[in-house]
């Protein structure tokens, strides 16, 4: 069975209202897809984060289709290992010249692909190829509340059976503050609060909210400096070493897992498969932290396909906390897979099936695909 064509799909919704982030805002849902199929008429698929920069869903078509589908088309299907070594030897040299994460995510959408190819093949889970399913429900954080109001946001989460939050800073430093102490207000002493900065801060701004944001009693603080600043984090832990630090969604290469684990800079990673590299990267730097007793939090800001191998990844990782689930309104998020992946009480199961276990909605990605 060989590789008939690998495609690059981005589906497009726009936004109600403006999802403001520290580095930028969204005004649309961009979903980048990766559709392999075969010549014998199976099918794979995968995700590639396309979030940001505005422009990266553009950048990612050229990525996949001119370097990397050429390289796949033609080979054998499932050889997935040989196949991603084969995409990352092919752009090592390119990672110096351009963007090394603008890569990374291209070949985990790839990647991705195969994975789901091989477990539908073989009618297996993804997450026993991984290595075996280890838990099969999870308990999940919510993030993307109510930009407008995230007090209320938090509270609505809350009510929906969420036990964890997360809200974003990074948009004046008194009003983060401000912010950070309505949301505890309004959720209680008993439910987890986590902050994203989204690497907002230079070091002097990182200590000085890392001091005030002590008195909201974060379960975590997420990348308050650059995700590659580590002399940054190394301060930040000598300076607060009680305060939890997550770190992760923005990491590509398995030399700083391992540098971050060694040295301790994070309480909680959180490997992106839709960034990192794929589902075969993500694993490696769950076990490269796990055998330092850290606990995986996997990342996914995408649609309920990349959520789905997201879950795999967890399912088949040792140590994990908790799951990531974006709950802002984003119906073509849901829409692209046919399966119900929504929480409920703020848990989530993995889904069923094979590969991935879920089955992509054709006519939705038709109806909102944007040529590029």
């Amino acid at each position: 069975m060989r590789i008939s064509r690998v495609s690059y799909v981005l589906c497009r919704s726009e936004l109600e209202r403006p999802i403001p982030l520290s580095c930028g805002a969204l005004t649309h849902r961009n979903f980048g897809l990766i559709r392999i199929d075969t010549d014998d008429g199976m099918t794979g698929w995968g995700e590639t984060s396309v979030n940001f920069p505005p422009w990266t869903y553009r950048e990612r078509a050229a990525t996949v289709q001119e370097g990397l589908a050429p390289l796949l088309e033609g080979e054998a299907a499932l050889d997935t290992l040989r196949l991603r070594d084969m995409m990352v030897a092919a752009t090592r040299s390119f990672t110096r010249m351009w963007s090394e994460g603008a890569i990374s995510q291209a070949i985990s959408g790839v990647e991705m692909a195969l994975w789901d190819l091989l477990g539908k093949t073989t009618g297996l889970p993804v997450a026993t190829l991984l290595g075996g399913i280890r838990r099969r429900e999870f308990r999940c954080y919510a993030t993307g509340i109510r930009a407008d109001d995230p007090a209320a946001g938090a509270a609505d989460a809350v009510a929906a059976g969420y036990r964890a939050v997360k809200m974003r800073i990074g948009f004046g430093d008194d009003k983060d503050i401000a912010t950070a102490k309505a949301v505890r207000t309004a959720i209680g002493p008993d439910i987890a609060l986590l902050i994203d900065a989204n690497q907002a801060f230079d070091l002097p701004r990182a200590r000085r909210m890392l001091a005030a944001l002590q008195d909201v009693d974060p379960y975590w603080v997420e990348e308050p400096v650059l995700s590659d600043d580590f002399d940054a984090q190394r301060r930040l832990r000598a300076e607060f070493p009680g305060l939890p630090l997550a770190w992760g969604e923005n990491a590509f290469r398995l030399d700083h897992y391992r540098l971050v684990a060694d040295e301790g800079l994070a309480d909680f990673i959180m490997p992106d498969p839709c960034r990192c590299g794929g589902m075969g990267a993500a694993m490696d730097a769950a076990r490269t932290v796990n055998a330092h007793g850290l606990p995986v939090s996997a990342h996914h800001y995408g649609s309920d396909l990349g959520f789905a191998a997201m879950l795999h990844f967890m399912a088949a990782t040792e140590h994990t906390d908790l799951v990531l689930r974006d709950v802002a309104a984003a119906p073509l998020r849901d829409a692209v897979v046919q399966e119900d992946l929504r929480p409920v009480d703020g848990m989530v199961r993995l889904p069923d099936g094979p590969g991935f276990g879920v089955t992509p909605n054709l006519d939705t990605i038709a109806e909102t695909r944007l040529d590029i």
